[in-house]
């Protein structure tokens, strides 16, 4: 049985205020960033402080970025889909993968796009895109952690999915600072767009 009109339509129409404001939050950040064509006010103050903090776990840190890149991601999403289609699970197969397919397809072009440079405030320790805006390890564990997450809000999952899915988002982002790859503004940007994207869709999922 599903939930009653009245509690459908304000549970939608919610998703879809969040949605537009993240989304709107996340235009506001890239053309300030845009703009500015470098770190905002106080970035690399904080990129030194964490990297000092965390100098001792960067090969592990390392380690995390690989393991989080966009391949090793997708593998994880089709063993999902894998999950989902055994189980005859279609509409959340097609939900998950309208989140997790157009974040990680579309966040190149926004890179493109904002063509913000990455920090240089020492060599970075591994190979990277040349554009950091918005961060795509951010963004698309948000997106992968929010598709799994919409796919278990029914199920008695769903506190666990949300708490790892939330750790697991917040731990890589921090890593990107750590490291010093990121701006503080490029995950917070990955973060915006994927979960106001990951929110839109999910208001259609209400009343399916």
């Amino acid at each position: 049985m599903g939930p009653a009109p009245e509690a459908s339509t304000l549970t939608r129409r919610g998703l879809r205020w969040g949605a537009g404001a993240a989304g709107a939050a996340f235009v506001a950040l890239a053309v300030w960033v845009g703009t500015e064509s470098g770190p905002l006010p106080g970035e690399r103050r904080v990129l030194v402080e964490l990297h000092d903090l965390g100098t001792s776990h960067e090969d592990a840190l390392v380690r995390l970025a690989d393991l989080t890149d966009l391949l090793p991601l997708a593998l994880v999403a089709a063993a999902f889909a894998t999950e989902l289609a055994g189980l005859r699970r279609w509409r959340d197969l097609a939900y998950a993968a309208a989140v997790v397919g157009v974040v990680w397809a579309v966040n190149p072009l926004l890179k493109e796009l904002v063509a913000r440079s990455r920090p240089d405030l020492w060599p970075a320790p591994m190979e990277l895109s040349e554009y950091t805006f918005p961060s795509g390890h951010a963004a698309n564990t948000a997106a992968l952690a929010a598709a799994v997450l919409l796919v278990a809000w029914t199920t008695r999952y769903r506190a666990v999915a949300a708490i790892i899915g939330g750790l697991a988002v917040a731990v890589v982002g921090l890593g990107q600072l750590v490291l010093g790859v990121h701006y503080p503004s490029d995950i917070v940007a990955g973060w915006l767009w994927a979960s106001a994207w990951a929110a839109f869709v999910w208001s259609f999922r209400v009343d399916d």
